[in-house]
């Protein structure tokens, strides 16, 4: 019952840490900006890197990045602690921190502290994969700069680095359930991502 209750507990400390808005934090700290009322109106680090500052918005996305990762190695450092499993149980598998990460993208794409107008998660969601199949997203990122650089395809590598690294995974991975796991999300990303498209008039 109390693994049941601290999972719970996290599940909304993931979410609510997803709602804190990277991108609105740092256009109004460095820029003294609304980043809802330039550009898009979306908070996100393409609406920071095309309308405000490039530089700040690569900040914005390698912070985005930053969050996501180091705070799924610190739930798996924790969760795992001896002492702490002892009184929660184990909740930290690789299982549960694939939930608790994506409810951060949640958070990040639909965070109700701002009237669920948030931004694409496209680094967090990097931050995201990059930690449960390194390899994998490391080669879809590279050839997603790649299609940025040469071809100018920022949407089309957008989706790329979404949808791809569960398919080259299958080479990586040999748990089936984790991997189908890892195309729900992947699919459930796909899914936020329109709909914040949509939000913007983009579809």
């Amino acid at each position: 019952m109390l693994s049941i209750i601290a999972f719970a507990v996290l599940l909304i400390i993931s979410y609510l840490l997803g709602c804190l808005s990277t991108a609105k934090i740092l256009a109004k700290t460095y820029k003294s900006m609304n980043v809802y009322k330039v550009g898009t109106g979306h908070p996100d680090t393409q609406n920071i890197y095309n309308n405000i500052d490039r530089t700040l918005g690569i900040f914005t996305g390698i912070v985005d990045f930053g969050k996501m990762y180091f705070y799924i190695v610190l739930l798996s450092f924790l969760l795992n602690y001896p002492p702490i499993t002892d009184i929660i149980g184990n909740i930290g598998t690789n299982n549960h921190l694939l939930v608790l990460g994506f409810f951060m993208i949640i958070g990040h794409c639909l965070p109700i502290t701002h009237r669920f107008k948030g931004g694409r998660g496209f680094f967090t969601y990097i931050g995201f994969i990059l930690y449960f199949a390194p390899y994998p997203m490391m080669i879809i990122t590279v050839l997603a700069i790649i299609l940025v650089m040469v071809f100018k395809q920022m949407r089309f590598a957008q989706y790329m680095v979404v949808m791809l690294p569960p398919f080259v995974n299958f080479f990586f991975e040999d748990d089936s359930s984790f991997l189908a796991k890892m195309f729900i999300a992947a699919l459930l990303m796909g899914i936020m991502n329109f709909i914040v498209s949509k939000k913007l008039g983009e579809i």
